[in-house]
């Protein structure tokens, strides 16, 4: 009895060792990389502290045990953990997006004047800016929620948010419509993937030919011109992110949520347009992700691209960029960022060498509505600080995460 008292502190004990020989193993092969210096407001707000903690989490042994808890979950309780939800049919969301955010309507106004302020500027240097906002994708395929809540405030967040942007002169396309209308449709293609929080391959297309129709509108003549002609592949099993942040796609793959397939789509060039600048909406070809680019001078210079895009995975993802191509029959330079949020993108690409040179003459922001309303965090939170200036007030707070 006194040998089996002793067993459970024993395995304790064994479980600490292995952990702090893995951390140590983690930090001597560069595995892990600890902050090598931190000022005081870090520490004291508690930034240094998470950055510590999301290092050690990334160790050998923290990280098998966390994914060997997440299957576990998943196979005996069909949980998902604390960021995945699922609805029904095989439907996954991301939980944010059904998050209530404490300072949510005042961190809206803060990046919506920040966006007003990005506008002024770049109307001053004869730049067009076009907003575009992603609905959530638990807004438009609301029906697969099920169970899962979605708070009724969020019902008029995103077209709110879109009426006051224009209300302060900011030209603004709102994809709530097209996208939820499509989802709507019986037996077509859904405009979101059902285990990546993304658009589809539809849904992709979709917001291309209407961000088309926006900046043919703005009477900008594009260039340089294009066509292109599509090539589509057989359908192959598509990983979605949902998955992976759930942490279960390490399973075997009849273990995991059930896969959706999707077509790899190349897109070729065909020669200059037939004259349209700004492309009417048209059959949307697509092409292989490109890299992001890496912005050097490509604006100035007669026929080189003159239209830009800014914003998140949403661009990456889907074939979007190369759908955008060709409904616009040009090629747009991304500087899209993955986890970008609102300001990532559009920081980086404002103190770049091709902005800073040879700005476009159209900007496309893509901005997705979780987005708006999330908490200020540290560089989020001192780049508006610095775009707002003086105006800034007490209108800013920064959160810990």
């Amino acid at each position: 009895m006194e040998k089996a008292g002793r067993l459970p502190g024993l395995l304790f004990l064994l479980v600490m060792l292995v952990g702090a020989a893995s951390l140590v193993y983690a930090l001597a092969s560069g595995r892990v990389a600890l902050p090598q210096a931190a000022s005081t407001r870090a520490f004291m707000d508690g930034e240094t502290a998470r950055e510590v903690s999301e290092q050690l989490a990334e160790a050998p042994f923290p990280k098998f045990m966390a994914q060997l808890e997440r299957g576990a979950g998943w196979l005996l309780m069909g949980n998902l953990g604390p960021r995945v939800r699922e609805g029904c049919s095989g439907w996954l969301f991301l939980a944010d997006e059904l998050a209530v955010h404490p300072r949510a309507r005042q961190d809206g106004r803060s990046r919506l004047r920040a966006a007003a302020a990005v506008n002024r500027r770049l109307a001053a240097q004869g730049v067009e800016l076009l907003l575009v906002l992603v609905p959530d994708k638990s807004r438009s395929q609301h029906e697969q929620l099920c169970g899962l809540y979605r708070p009724a405030a969020f019902h008029g967040r995103l077209r709110s948010w879109a009426e006051d942007a224009s209300a302060a002169g900011l030209r603004v396309l709102n994809l709530e419509a097209v996208l939820g209308h499509q989802a709507r449709q019986a037996d077509a293609p859904a405009p979101f993937l059902r285990t990546d929080t993304h658009w589809s391959e539809t849904g992709a297309e979709l917001a291309a030919r209407h961000i088309a129709a926006a900046v043919a509108s703005l009477r900008v003549e594009v260039q340089p011109q294009r066509q292109y002609s599509m090539e589509r592949g057989r359908p192959s099993r598509r990983e979605g992110d949902l998955v992976r942040l759930a942490g279960v796609d390490w399973l075997p793959p009849e273990l995991q949520p059930a896969p959706e397939w999707a077509s790899r789509v190349t897109l070729r060039e065909a020669g200059p347009a037939s004259g349209m600048a700004a492309g009417v909406p048209q059959e949307a070809p697509e092409k292989q992700e490109p890299e992001e680019d890496d912005g050097a001078d490509l604006f100035g210079d007669e026929g080189l691209p003159n239209i830009a895009l800014i914003g998140t995975s949403f661009s990456r993802t889907s074939s979007f960029l190369p759908y955008l191509d060709a409904a616009l029959e040009t090629r747009v330079t991304s500087f899209a960022r993955d986890g970008g949020d609102f300001w990532a993108a559009a920081r980086y690409y404002f103190s770049s060498p091709s902005f800073l040179e040879t700005p476009p003459r159209v900007l496309i922001w893509e901005i997705p509505e979780r987005v708006l309303e999330m908490p200020l965090r540290g560089e989020e939170c001192a780049w508006l600080a610095g775009l707002l200036g003086p105006d800034a007030g007490g209108a800013l707070e920064c959160t810990v995460k």
